[in-house]
């Protein structure tokens, strides 16, 4: 009865802490999906040519990372690059409204996320 009973708790303890893990990370920062946008008021001629910049940037990391002359830290520092250049093409696509909206945003996402690193 003992072994059962250790041998259930086992389980139990084994199925848990498995789950534990699948759980979906929460954002830390602003999404920059068509739901995020409209949250923040952005009109369709903003979304689409967000949804532009992200495609055009996605492609030029997937260059970055397939260009074999660059070694891996010269490939870091491209990328670095071009998500600067991609955050303020997507900001200045933004109103100054729209720009605080997102700031806010993921100044609570962070805050959120520190929160949950410490529990």
């Amino acid at each position: 009865m003992k072994k059962l009973l250790l041998t259930l708790c086992i389980a139990f303890s084994a199925v848990l802490f498995a789950n534990a893990q699948d759980a979906p990370k929460k954002p830390t920062s602003f999404v920059w999906n068509k739901t995020s946008l409209t949250e923040i008021g952005c009109d369709a001629d903003q979304i689409k040519k967000i949804a532009t910049i992200n495609k055009e940037a996605s492609q030029k990391a997937k260059q970055i990372k397939e260009d074999t002359s660059l070694d891996e830290k010269a490939q870091k520092a491209a990328i670095k690059t071009a998500t600067k250049e991609r955050n303020q093409a997507r900001l200045a696509v933004l109103t100054d409204e729209q720009k605080k909206r997102v700031e806010e945003i993921s100044a609570k996402l962070k805050e959120e996320a520190k929160a949950a690193t410490e529990n």
